[in-house]
């Protein structure tokens, strides 16, 4: 099974591209991979996507 997360760049006087690289970045490091990416309105968003951890009882209910 999958989840998902959309993110987008924050909205600051001084916004950077680096700003937002690291950001992805971090969120790389966790599992997510960006399955899409646009600007709307000059603002840049991702949709990430990764495995969804299941629960313990979950593992459990399926053996």
């Amino acid at each position: 099974m999958k989840e998902y997360k959309f993110i987008h760049q924050k909205l600051t006087p001084f916004k950077r591209d680096a700003d937002f690289e690291e950001l992805l970045n971090s969120y790389a490091k966790t599992g997510w991979r960006i399955i899409n990416a646009f600007v709307h309105r000059g603002v840049v968003k991702a949709i990430l996507e990764r495995d969804k951890k299941e629960s313990k009882t979950n593992e459990n209910e399926t053996e």
